[in-house]
């Protein structure tokens, strides 16, 4: 099964996709660690991720690429976060999630988890981006029969809820 996993910067799609890959037992494929990771190493991909940017698309793809080769059971958080990324997908997904979350619990929830990358300034960017970059994607999932939009304001417990019943289990 492939599940791809959709929902700004502290929507809590990292925490569900956790949730999800061990009930079902998949692969949990988290772009965002992957990139932080090369990030460490590499000083043009952590100027970006500092600057609230999004990595560009063909480094993005490759590294990605990479990482999806030869899978076949995962869920896919983070990832595709361009319609350039979402095409270039190899695979069509069996379910597609995405985690409606409001400007304000994204704010709240990222300013609480502390993370170096998560300035004032970085967030405010990265909701601009997602909303001129990423919105488009999930429209362009919206149109498949498995894409399941899903609150993602309520508490942790109350969304991995929702989620256990549109997975069926």
């Amino acid at each position: 099964m492939k599940i791809i996993i959709f929902g700004h910067t502290g929507s809590g799609k990292t925490t569900q996709a956790k949730y999800i890959a061990r009930l079902l037992k998949l692969k949990h494929i988290e772009a965002g660690a992957i990139l932080r990771k090369i990030a460490k190493k590499n000083k043009f991909i952590r100027k970006i991720i500092n600057q609230g940017k999004l990595v560009p698309d063909n480094i993005t793809i490759k590294i990605m690429e990479k990482e999806l080769k030869n899978r076949k059971n995962f869920i896919l958080d983070g990832y595709p976060r361009t319609l350039k990324q979402a095409r270039a997908l190899k695979f069509k997904p069996d379910l597609v999630i995405y985690l409606k979350t409001s400007k304000n619990n994204i704010v709240k929830r990222l300013f609480l988890r502390k993370r170096s990358d998560d300035t004032k300034k970085s967030i405010e960017k990265r909701y601009d981006l997602y909303l001129k970059r990423t919105l488009p994607v999930i429209n362009y999932y919206k149109k498949m029969k498995n894409f399941k939009e899903i609150n993602g304001n309520p508490s942790i417990k109350k969304v991995s809820e929702s989620i256990k019943k549109v997975l069926d289990i």
